[in-house]
């Protein structure tokens, strides 16, 4: 900040007059000054020095050794090194192009390797960030930097002529992959929302169970109040043939999902595209038995993500588009989220390295066959 020394009680002049020039000898030094500016005293518990620490560079040199001695990865994908982390860079990103053999086209999904150093400026804003805390310097970072929404649409009619639970058991899949990879928004994320917003929770909530709750949010505003009951909400977001589907009759299964006979026998008597459709749901399944309980890519700090790998719906609409909204100003505003689903520290034993590969296979081929399902019953309109 400047100060002028002649501005001191000065006569207001309306802007009268030629505008003010700053004078040329603006700093009093050794001569007098017209005016004194004086400086708050300051306590003697201040400190009048500062110093500065840099960070600890990490090694990760020998997370990088084991990576090689106990993993997947090949010396041959390597070429001309210029350091033991180049050398792994070039390994590990070959490794998991073999598992994902084509690229992502409906989806947002990308691995990033980070030190934590790297990690920790990523998180930083985070209320919970202290409780990251590595065994190792290296991490997978599992980032979604954008979302595309997803409807089935028109689509929906032919899926629905070969079965009445296809729609379900779609839905259900993808729910079950996302869980184990990165979020995907599907209609019961949508219920779930607005259950927390305008239904203290329930998502099975009646008319009548949340009008006071809603009359005490909104006020005696009618129209507010009607626009956010169940019975007007629900279907609109979650659909009762995604969430709670009709029993077929004469289907003895207890389950509303199409078990892996019954997709055969439909991919059998259907069409192409729907039978299709059966393929890419039975590796899905077929790959989720094998991860049994083991997160895939979903084990690992939750780094809070702003994104999803992305949104897939039966229809999109007004309230859908409004919930979506309101979730990312939200998230924008209280600026704890990042780009990345997931931080997975490497392993450096020989089991643990071995178990995380086998882990990360399975969900990137999870990955690959969802965006093929994706493909399919996505309305490219």
């Amino acid at each position: 900040m400047l100060f002028d020394p002649s501005f001191t009680d000065r006569p207001v002049d309306a802007g009268a007059g030629a505008s003010w020039q700053p004078p040329v000898a603006a700093v009093a030094r050794r001569r007098s000054a017209d005016c004194v500016l004086t400086l708050p005293d300051v306590a003697e518990d201040v400190p009048v020095r500062a110093s500065l620490k840099w960070r600890e560079d990490t090694s990760v040199d020998a997370v990088v050794l084991e990576q090689f001695r106990h993993g997947p990865l090949l010396a041959a994908d390597v070429e001309a090194p210029v350091s033991p982390v180049d050398a792994f860079q070039q390994a590990f990103f070959a490794w998991a192009r073999r598992q994902l053999p084509a690229p992502l086209r409906h989806m947002s999904f990308g691995l990033d390797l980070c030190d934590t150093n790297a990690v920790t400026d990523a998180i930083q804003h985070q209320y919970d960030h202290d409780e990251f805390k590595p065994r190792t310097p290296l991490h997978l970072g599992v980032k979604c930097s954008d979302e595309w929404v997803h409807q089935v649409g028109d689509l929906a009619e032919p899926l629905r002529r070969a079965h009445p639970l296809l729609l379900h058991t779609i839905f259900e899949t993808v729910d079950r992959v996302s869980g184990k990879t990165v979020l995907i928004r599907t209609p019961g994320w949508f219920l779930c929302e607005a259950s927390c917003m305008h239904w203290e929770g329930d998502e099975s909530a009646t008319d009548e169970d949340v009008r006071e709750w809603l009359q005490e949010m909104n006020g005696d505003d009618a129209d507010v109040i009607n626009r956010y009951l169940p019975s007007v909400l629900r279907p609109l977001l979650c659909p009762d043939e995604i969430r709670v589907p009709a029993k077929v009759e004469g289907r003895r299964s207890r389950s509303s999902t199409l078990s892996d006979n019954e997709l055969r026998e439909l991919r059998k008597a259907s069409p192409a595209m729907v039978a299709r459709v059966c393929v890419e749901l039975l590796a899905l399944k077929h790959l989720l038995r094998k991860a049994g309980k083991s997160g895939c890519l979903s084990d690992g700090y939750d780094a809070q993500p702003i994104y999803s790998g992305c949104t897939l719906l039966l229809a999109h609409n007004e309230r859908t588009g409004e919930l979506l909204d309101d979730h990312m100003e939200n998230a924008f505003q209280a600026g704890e989220a990042t780009e990345y689903s997931r931080f997975i520290t490497f392993s450096n034993t020989r089991q643990g390295i071995r178990e995380q590969y086998t882990q990360w296979s399975l969900g990137l081929r999870m990955l690959h066959h969802l965006d093929r399902l994706l493909a399919l019953v996505v309305d490219p309109n």
